[in-house]
């Protein structure tokens, strides 16, 4: 049977979910019509805060963690990215969500098994999908490679992101929520920005039990940036031969970030008594290959179920998209300042 996540990613097959076959019906949540029970996440958060990040997500990848509370086989491996203009007052034009749907799966050649159960999801803000920014290496929005982009209001972006940290759990009684480990690259950044963004404290809910950052994680495996201790996630996935265009598109972003993590976790298994970057190929497989097939598997799949799939960021209609579009159109925000990028303008 299809299954669905929380935050509206659809699947084709089954999942394995652990213990489940299937995940929870997507449920229109908020922070007041479910039952976070507070002692249970309290108590698994207590348990894991001085477990080190690649031990607590090996639970989730094949090898369980030794004395682990029961609950934390009910927890949710999700990953967020956002996207914000540059300029004052920097509104945010995206949002990328990925998380990790099987688990429980013994890794195979660059775990190409459990990587293929990554799905990702992409919002671009309406009011904002227009402004670009201009600094070097700065993504482009209209390239997401894991799937189909959705365009949003503000409101429907807050929604998104309450259906993913407040979601009922598919193994516990009626009302009780998914304990949830999020995964970041310099996640405080996001933190900072859900809440000052829209008003979104992600902690606030009780249900994040985990951070997990993946600078965090290259530090501890001795994985250095080039300029420095932290390593840039485009770095970071150059150290696995893995090359996603367009990074600083939330999308792409979220999904990458969630790719280096299971990587990082699973180093020392994939690849024993390797020292530096792992082998390019094993087994006549290589990790971009990888990588290009879960991109190809995420375009095949539906949608999200929320949002606008066409909508031009030029003037602002549902018909059709930027690339046909001829109006002529001014933008208030950016006009007055120097050196802006605006699509299509």
């Amino acid at each position: 049977m299809p299954t669905i996540s929380p935050f509206g990613i659809t699947s084709a097959g089954v999942i394995e979910y652990r213990g489940a076959t299937s995940p929870p019906p997507l449920i229109r949540a908020t922070a007041s019509n479910v039952h976070t029970p507070r002692d249970w996440n309290a108590d698994l958060t207590r348990s894991l805060e001085h477990k080190c990040d690649k031990d607590v997500l090996l639970h989730f990848l094949g090898s369980s963690l030794h004395g682990a509370p029961v609950h934390l086989n009910e927890a949710a491996v999700v990953c967020i990215d956002a996207e914000w203009w540059m300029r004052d007052p920097k509104p945010t034009t995206e949002l990328g969500v990925a998380e990790l749907m099987s688990t429980c799966l013994f890794p195979d050649v660059h775990a190409a098994n459990i990587l293929a159960g990554i799905r990702v999801a992409h919002a671009r803000t309406i009011a904002h999908a227009h402004l670009r920014n201009d600094f070097p290496g700065a993504g482009d929005p209209e390239n997401f490679h894991f799937g189909t982009s959705k365009f949003v209001t503000e409101e429907e972006v807050k929604q998104v992101l309450i259906e993913t940290f407040v979601r009922e759990s598919p193994y516990s009684c009626a009302g009780n929520v998914q304990p949830i480990i999020l995964v970041g690259h310099a996640v405080e950044n996001e933190f900072e920005h859900m809440q000052s963004a829209f008003g979104v404290n992600l902690r606030s809910y009780g249900t994040i039990v985990k951070v997990i950052d993946t600078q965090t994680m290259a530090q501890e495996a001795g994985i250095k940036g080039p300029k420095g201790p932290n390593i840039g996630l485009r770095d970071l996935l150059a150290y696995f031969n893995i090359a996603i265009p367009n990074l600083h598109t939330a999308g792409n972003d979220a999904a990458g970030t969630l790719i280096a993590a299971v990587l990082l976790a699973l180093k020392d298994t994939l690849y024993p008594g390797t020292f530096g970057k792992p082998p390019v190929m094993l087994q006549g497989l290589t990790m971009q290959n990888v990588v290009n097939e879960l991109c190809a598997m995420g375009k095949a799949l539906p949608a999200p179920s929320w949002g606008m799939e066409v909508f031009c960021t030029r003037c602002d209609r549902d018909n059709h998209v930027r690339a046909n579009c001829f109006a002529k159109v001014q933008c208030d925000v950016s006009v007055s300042l120097p050196g802006s990028a605006t699509e299509g303008f």
